[in-house]
């Protein structure tokens, strides 16, 4: 059994190697191989498959592929692959088939972003699937993206249309109307639609067509057919740079017919109006000299618009005029439609013409103002304080800036850059949740192929998500194999241990991870891996002295209480007193030296208070108690406790004090029931004391419980027979005997 396994095992990098090179033919006989020493195993299925295909070879890549739902019935990625491989063998409905299964698979997984590209490749294949475009539909309303929604809405109503259901069609468009009741296209295809039911079952009043000629019938007939159009032949996807050009040009050429002057006298406005259009057709051209030339008397005419600056910004980019550009981007960046698009061209211009220090700052700019569009609401600042500390960082650390600059570019210059961004963002949030990571898109990208990591890692997490989590650690082991360091991959690791309840093995993953950053220069992160190490293994002291260094270094109050309050815990779990107690004096004086509040002294008096009564030096106890009395005055816990010191002490006036003040306020919160057990724990511990007794006594009364009042009154007149104090014997026995006349005639024995 060992033989086949190491045969597996050989044969399994042979073919991964093979299949990284693309030598197509060698992966396909590894992964053959490895399959006949252990069949069914779904890493040597996937490497087949995907050879196969790249191969063309797609009756076996299928054959593979369908094994792999076999054993992974509830995983959408072979599905997927089946797709893939359809669409590449020409055999397109079943490809649209399995795209929209998988889409169902990652809906029900609530991956709904997932679903939606699968169920839109599914679209691209079949555009008339109606079960795909219903479910793509009611996906893009519960993502909350209207727009989407009504264009598949508006497919939808095409596909009825098509199969000749025009009520089914009309039902669609309803549904998109319910969107935006003020959408021309879908208010468009809704009478076009009712017009030809009214006309296929002859009801409804019709008006009468005037009489016209074939190009108005031509124009007409094209008018009724618009909203038929695909979304894909009414917008192309655009990078953000192309996308806010195109704005802008189009912002001028309405502002040539405008009737809105703005501050501008008729004379200015004559000499705007005179080279706005000239220009904007010239730019639209690529004639870019005699466009700024153009652009410039405009501007010297009077006209300040931000469409105007942006376009300005964008030639004097391409002429490598960089110092005039950005002075021109800045004032284009006042409005939000040019902002992300002049941070670009900024960035282009650093790349190009500049230095790449500035290009690298520049690309954070823009990493940090897409961050802030699609984290959560609540996580800015924290976002803030990461891009900060990276605008210095990256400057000490060239490798990571021309990385960084190499993957933004690549990723921004791209039409389905938000698609990518958005996935960058999803990866990270998934493999961070509930940690002290907190990364941005900046740190996905310092690193080669950093985008390409996350889609690979999607596969591991995949598989964690299923509870298969060797698989999920080998799949995450072969990618680090390949980008050894990228700290990425060694965090995902890390996670999937931790998920795997391989606890140690995590630990010592995050401890590494931890000391990588150290040497990286980045305390933020290092203080991150090592708070997860100490939340995976809380007494693990080397690392809690590691957190405790840093969070100090850093000046983080808040870190540094953490951890000084988690070595003194870890010390008292080894029953270590001695340093635990030392550990909270440390960080009693660390805290009162930076005058931190009286609140960030409460978790170490608390611990000292555990201390000395273990110890059982009440002395100490009482003094801990006292200065948490001051810090926390309504804490009941603390000043019943404070009473108790106090009667251990024999301090019976403090005590008496103390719990007159706690049944007072007990009195007043409707209480009493619960501070007179407290009480009691007092009166057993000091059983002779009478004056505890007559408190319990009068709360007794006070919540009309006789009895105990009646027992409590016995004993102290004992107390008080026994210490031959009669005159106040006889007051006592006087109350009981009101209290109890049936035991009256004891009461009046004693008292002779």
């Amino acid at each position: 059994m060992e033989g086949d396994r190491l045969r597996y095992e050989q044969a399994l990098r042979r073919g991964h190697e093979a299949l990284w090179q693309k030598r197509w033919a060698a992966a396909i006989a590894a992964y053959r191989e490895a399959l006949e020493a252990f069949p069914d195993q779904p890493e040597a299925l996937t490497g087949l498959g995907l050879a196969c295909m790249e191969a063309g070879h797609y009756e076996e890549a299928t054959a593979a592929f369908r094994q792999l739902t076999v054993l992974r019935p509830s995983d959408p990625t072979p599905v997927l692959r089946l797709a893939e491989v359809y669409q590449r063998a020409g055999r397109a409905a079943e490809a649209a088939a399995h795209y929209h299964e998988a889409g169902r698979f990652f809906a029900e997984q609530a991956d709904l972003r997932r679903a939606v590209q699968a169920w839109v490749q599914a679209i691209r294949l079949e555009p008339g699937r109606i079960e795909t475009l219903e479910a793509l539909a009611q996906a893009y309303r519960q993502l909350q993206q209207p727009e989407a929604a009504i264009r598949v809405d508006l497919a939808r109503a095409r596909a009825w249309v098509q199969q000749g259901d025009l009520q089914q069609a009309l039902e669609a468009v309803n549904a998109a109307l319910a969107l935006d009741p003020k959408h021309p296209q879908a208010l468009q295809a809704r009478d076009w639609l009712r017009t030809q039911l009214a006309r296929r079952t002859r009801t409804g009043p019709l008006p009468a067509l005037p009489p016209r000629g074939a190009e108005v019938e031509a124009e007409q007939a094209r008018a009724e057919a618009f909203w038929m159009l695909p979304p894909e032949e009414a917008k192309t996807p655009m990078d953000p740079i192309q996308r806010a050009l195109s704005q802008a040009l189009q912002t001028l050429a309405d502002l040539v017919f405008s009737e809105d002057h703005g501050a501008l006298s008729e004379e200015e406005w004559f000499r705007v109006n005179a080279g706005l259009g000239r220009a904007v057709d010239a730019h639209s051209r690529g004639q870019w000299r005699e466009a700024l030339a153009l652009y410039e008397q405009v501007l010297a005419a009077g006209l300040q618009h931000p469409a105007l600056m942006f376009a300005v910004g964008a030639i004097l980019t391409e002429l490598k005029r960089c110092d005039e550009a950005a002075f021109q981007l800045q004032q284009a960046m006042a409005s939000s439609d040019y902002h992300l698009a002049g941070l670009l061209l900024l960035a282009r211009c650093e790349e190009r013409y500049g230095t790449p220090e500035r290009a690298a700052e520049r690309y954070l700019e823009v990493l940090e103002y897409i961050d802030q569009e699609l984290l959560h609401k609540g996580q800015g600042e924290s976002l803030r304080k990461r891009y900060r500390f990276l605008r210095s960082w990256i400057l000490r650390h060239p490798e990571q800036q021309a990385a960084l600059r190499k993957e933004a570019q690549q990723i921004l210059e791209s039409p389905t850059w938000l698609d990518r961004m958005t996935l960058i963002r999803q990866a990270l949030d998934q493999w961070t949740a509930e940690t002290p990571f907190r990364l941005t898109l900046a740190d996905a990208l310092m690193f080669p192929e950093g985008e390409r990591l996350l889609i690979e890692l999607g596969q591991a997490y995949t598989w964690a998500q299923e509870g298969l989590f060797y698989s999920a650690s080998e799949e995450a082991m072969r990618i680090l194999a390949e980008m050894p360091f990228a700290p990425l991959a060694h965090l995902a690791l890390g996670r999937l241990l931790a998920w795997g309840h391989r606890s140690d093995a995590a630990v010592g993953k995050f401890r590494a991870l931890g000391e990588h950053f150290l040497f990286m220069e980045d305390p933020y992160m290092a203080l991150a891996a090592f708070d997860q190490a100490i939340q995976l293994a809380p007494l693990d002291l080397l690392t809690l002295h590691q957190l405790l260094r840093l969070s100090q270094e850093l000046g983080d109050p808040s870190r540094t209480i953490q951890a000084f309050i988690g070595m003194a815990d870890a010390y008292l779990q080894m029953a270590d007193l001695k340093q635990a107690e030392q550990i909270c004096q440390e960080g009693l004086d660390w805290a009162s030296r930076r005058g931190l509040s009286a609140t960030a002294l409460r978790p170490f008096l608390l611990r000292l208070v555990e201390i000395a009564v273990q110890r059982l030096d009440w002395a100490r106890t009482v003094e801990y108690l006292e200065r948490l009395r001051t810090i926390d005055p309504k804490s009941l816990e603390i000043r019943w406790g404070l009473a108790e010191a106090y009667v251990r002490t024999y301090q019976m006036e403090p005590a008496l004090q103390e719990v007159r003040e706690l049944l007072n306020q007990a009195r007043g919160a409707g209480q009493l029931a619960e501070a007179v057990l407290n009480l009691e724990e007092l009166i057993a511990l000091l059983p002779e004391e009478p004056r505890l007794r007559q408190l319990a006594a009068q709360v007794y009364l006070e919540l009309g419980q006789t009895e105990p009042a009646i027992t409590h009154l016995e004993r102290i007149g004992e107390h008080y027979l026994q210490q031959g104090r009669l005159n106040d014997a006889r007051a006592v026995y006087q109350s009981l005997i009101q209290l109890n006349p049936d035991r009256a005639m004891h009461y009046q024995a004693l008292m002779g």
